[in-house]
């Protein structure tokens, strides 16, 4: 009763308050508050109970029941919200279709998650019309319909040029294509092999001309008129057959080059199905990257204020950063680029897109989980959030078939012990509970896509679109949680691009070379390609990085935008 006194039923002991949280203080649970005491004229009454997301500290310091030792029990957290979705709460609606979907101990109930989804999505609510969207994309619990599912998608993210288009679908067209670039490759080849034989036959011909008019030089007198008129008609027949064997050569030359041109393109391929704009032809600057790394500080490096972004009248809100470059381990293999990486990514983002950036170089557990959560404490629904993070990945082993558990792995982590490892699936419930509008992930770390294990299809614009102003503005409307990985499920190189890795190399040159306004699929093609395009040669590694939206985090179909200091006001168009 005298926590329900509190406003919002949010009163703090300042020595509870103070008190430096442990790991388990840090984690996201669902919290059942305690109705709060009001007043009403001379009524006294106590309002009803009301469930949230948040950590364990914030809950017991709020009053509130939460379970301690079973919160992968999903029952539990059933309990919590259904009270509130049957009262027709659109979230508590949608938080009991992810649990349904999740699974109540055992098996997915799809059949269950489909009804709370539908009953939150037709009150608009977004999150809702992703998830459902989803469900009907792949079939589980409805009937599989794909218009269906993009017209969710669509609902969802306030699309207003029919910009979402099915992975699948680029897939077809790119099929295609190759087939087609293929059949015209092989028509080249054939006509380049019957041009190079013309042209064969007519030097041949021209040399035999060459000799037969020798022959009739040496013979022919000065008097013998028709000698004489025989050599003028073979000195003809050889200028003509000159001309013609230059002709034939450059018909060769130009059908060698269409077909090099046709094997160019297929081979470019890969660069249409990430839609990307082409590489710039300068050369990487590498001195610019190879500035000495100072030395690791225990504390993270406090932020610096910095104002809201607005290019052509277009207000993109504060920009906050959270770079984690983790390489100096205690019990698992140092790695070599990750503070690197780190360091020159905290240093675009700072001064060329005027970020507040906490720093945490080399950092355990607790510094990862206490700096997530107090990002929670600083940010508003206007604010976007990039999260960097470099270093050890893995995943857990399970023997019952039924989905592997990713994770970040800390300095402070040990091998085959779980005990300090962070869940992929703990960074998500901090990603929800974070109260920015955008939210993008950049992962270079093995298995770092499964923070979004979801195949969807859903894909937010095609990048060699040039951006208008009412696309920014729809994009600006929805939550955005999305991670860009380094790709694979295989450890990524380290330091194959000296001195940097592979892929945050590509993310260093691609924000640097930036101009505009750029979405953050913008930056993921481009990306892409460039990590194809150096792999190969880059001591024999395949590595495919990849782009999916966090659906368990809250995506709602918004964009992140990356806004650099002094951009082409091109967004107004």
């Amino acid at each position: 009763m005298l926590a329900g006194c509190a406003p919002n039923g949010a009163m703090v002991r300042p020595d509870l308050a103070a008190q430096a949280a442990s790991v388990d203080d840090l984690y996201i649970v669902d919290c059942l508050l305690t109705g709060q005491v009001r007043r009403l004229g001379g009524a006294t009454f106590l309002t009803p109970r009301r469930a949230i997301r948040t950590t364990v500290q914030d809950c017991r310091i709020r009053g509130g029941e939460y379970v301690a030792y079973d919160r992968a029990d999903y029952r539990t957290a059933l309990n919590v919200w259904l009270g509130q979705a049957e009262a027709g709460d659109a979230e508590a609606q949608n938080y009991v279709g992810e649990i349904f979907e999740k699974g109540l101990g055992t098996e997915p109930d799809y059949l269950s998650a489909a009804t709370w989804y539908r009953r939150a999505a037709d009150q608009g609510y977004a999150r809702a019309q992703i998830n459902l969207g989803f469900l009907h994309e792949q079939g589980l619990g409805v009937q599989q319909d794909r218009a269906r599912a993009l017209n969710l998608y669509r609902q969802a993210s306030g699309a207003v040029e029919d910009p979402l288009v099915y992975r699948s679908d680029v897939d077809a067209e790119m099929d295609a294509l190759r087939a087609q670039l293929g059949a015209q490759v092989e028509q080249a080849e054939r006509q380049a092999q019957t041009l190079q034989q013309q042209h064969q036959r007519l030097i041949q011909e021209r040399d035999a001309l060459q000799r037969r008019l020798s022959q009739a030089q040496d013979a022919v007198g000065a008097a013998d008129a028709d000698a004489q008129a025989r050599t003028r008609e073979l000195a003809a027949q050889l200028e003509n057959a000159r001309r013609q064997v230059d002709t034939l050569a450059s018909q060769v030359q130009r059908a060698g080059q269409e077909r090099e041109a046709l094997v160019a393109q297929m081979r470019e391929l890969p660069e249409a199905e990430a839609q990307a704009r082409p590489e710039p032809a300068a050369e990487p600057r590498v001195a610019a990257l190879t500035e000495p790394v100072p030395e690791p500080v225990p504390e993270p490096e406090p932020a610096v204020s910095a104002p809201p972004a607005s290019v052509a009248g277009l207000d993109f809100g504060r920009y906050y950063a959270l770079v984690i470059g983790n390489q100096e381990y205690q019990f698992l293999d140092d790695l070599e680029s990750p503070m690197t990486d780190a360091q020159r990514i905290r240093q675009v983002l700072q001064n060329r897109y005027g970020f507040n950036v906490t720093f945490l170089p080399n950092a355990n557990q607790l510094q990862i989980l206490s700096a997530l959560n107090d990002l929670h404490g600083r940010m508003t629904e206007r604010d976007n959030l990039l999260i960097y993070y470099a270093g050890h990945g893995n995943r857990s082993h399970r023997e019952d078939g039924r989905r592997q558990r990713s994770y970040w792995l800390p300095v402070d982590a040990e091998a085959e012990r779980l005990v300090r490892w962070i869940n992929n699936a703990v960074v998500s419930d901090h990603l929800d509970r974070i109260r920015a509008r955008s939210i993008l992930v950049l992962a270079d770390s093995v298995f770092a896509s499964d923070m979004a294990s979801d195949s969807s299809s859903l894909l937010l614009g095609s990048p060699q679109r040039q951006l208008s102003g009412d696309e920014i503005r729809a994009g600006l409307q929805r939550r955005a949680r999305i991670v860009i990985s380094s790709g694979g499920e295989r450890p990524s190189p380290d330091r194959t691009d000296r001195p940097h890795s592979l892929f945050s190399r590509s993310l260093i040159d691609v924000l640097e070379g930036n101009q505009e306004v750029m979405r953050e699929n913008m930056l993921f093609a481009q990306v892409a390609v460039n990590v194809r395009r150096r792999a190969p040669s880059a001591e024999g590694v395949s590595q495919t990085p990849e782009m999916r939206p966090i659906r368990a985090a809250g995506h709602e179909g918004g964009d992140f935008y990356f806004v650099p200091v002094a951009p082409r006001q091109t967004a107004s168009r």
